[in-house]
């Protein structure tokens, strides 16, 4: 793999490249005696690293024009991509500060500064410069689509869809992934205010959307929970559970916690059911047993049992012991405490991890924080670690 230091000469003769294309194509050198003492000391600001005072100096030397525009921006780009994002918006900035800038050159300048913004995390101002951009018809698209990602980050959904369908209007993209997330995204703020009817008017537009999502399935879970409706809710959970396993680690503790006081019976027979289909729910019910030790279920505590007599030292233990039963009292009587000290124990671990591009969280999240993906998350069986 290259080295830093190759990154960083490569950047400085693409740098050097630069400046001397500049010089050689915009001053007309034809000979040593030619050159102008002040662009070579504008190289010598290059060399010792000085390139506040070298962009100063180059920036003075140039006249912006139709033919040299498009280097300065270029300079600006190659130090945005460097990271050196505030020379790039020092350049940028001082290109829109000359009078008489012909439109054309205005906005593609701008929008380069708000590409450096962006770069930097300074969503304010990447912002305010995206919505003057989005009515600019060179830009509109490319605008739009920052300021999507701009209030995703902000979790302003409701004005994340507003621009998606603005977007939606002018390109091709396929948005249909991202139009069921934001109407789940608003139905679930409405849950939580306890606006059922809202609600249930943005659960049917994302419905049918995106076929594979669970994602409405799980509003859909949400809003049986709120209004008590056990076998809606259950079966809702079912759905989930046979497009994507980690509805058990999503939807099962809501669950429980809701409805095991009214109906523990319908829960233990589905989660029977489902352990009787297939073998690899016993795993996901491990790990929701240890991600939330508070919950009481007579499946969950089987399985979190059985978990602790298949470790190493229970097995030693059995060996020992002609009597199985006692390894077996000797679990039953630990499994509650052990759900607690192995929580503790996983707390600070990964527990999921981006199936698009590999990026592991603690906490779970519809949308990758990395790359952008939606339900991409896979969870991470930790208790292999143990």
């Amino acid at each position: 793999m290259p080295s830093e230091s190759f990154f960083y000469l490569t950047g400085f003769f693409l740098s050097f490249g630069i400046l001397v294309y500049i010089y050689f194509n915009f001053f007309e050198v034809e000979n040593n005696d030619d050159v102008n003492p002040d662009y070579l000391k504008g190289l010598k600001y290059l060399l010792d690293e000085e390139s506040d005072k070298a962009i100063n100096l180059f920036s003075d030397l140039i006249e912006i024009d139709d033919e040299t525009i498009q280097t300065h921006l270029a300079l600006g780009v190659l130090f945005r991509k460097q990271g050196r994002v505030d020379k790039a918006i020092q350049l940028h900035e001082y290109i829109l500060s000359k009078e008489d800038l012909p439109e054309n050159h205005y906005f593609q300048t701008l929008f380069e500064l708000g590409e450096n913004y962006f770069s930097a995390g300074i969503y304010n101002k990447a912002e305010e410069i995206f919505l003057k951009l989005k009515d600019h018809d060179d830009h509109t698209e490319a605008a739009l689509n920052k300021l999507i990602i701009i209030n995703e980050y902000y979790g302003e959904w409701k004005q994340a869809l507003l621009f998606l369908e603005q977007l939606d209007a002018i390109s091709d993209q396929d948005l249909s992934v991202n139009r069921n997330h934001y109407y789940c995204e608003i139905a679930e703020m409405y849950i939580e205010n306890d606006d059922i009817q809202s609600a249930n008017n943005y659960l049917l537009k994302a419905q049918g959307l995106h076929t594979d999502s669970i994602r409405s399935e799980y509003i859909k879970l949400l809003i049986n929970l709120k209004n008590l409706r056990t076998d809606s809710a259950i079966d809702s959970f079912a759905s989930m559970v046979n497009k994507n396993k980690i509805a058990y680690i999503l939807a099962l503790p809501k669950i429980i916690q809701t409805l095991n006081d009214i109906d523990n019976e319908s829960i233990d027979l589905k989660l029977r059911d489902l352990l009787n289909k297939d073998p690899e729910s016993t795993t996901y019910l491990a790990i929701v047993g240890v991600m939330h030790p508070e919950i009481r279920n007579d499946v969950i505590e089987e399985v979190i049992q059985t978990f602790i007599e298949n470790q190493d030292i229970v097995r030693e233990i059995d060996k020992l012991d002609s009597d199985y039963s006692i390894v077996s009292n000797i679990s039953n009587h630990l499994s509650e405490s052990m759900r607690f000290i192995l929580n503790k124990k996983m707390n600070g671990e990964y527990k999921y991890n981006c199936k698009k591009c590999g990026y592991q969280t603690i906490s779970f999240s519809w949308q990758c924080p990395t790359c952008k993906s939606w339900e991409s998350s896979l969870s991470i069986n930790f208790l292999k670690a143990i």
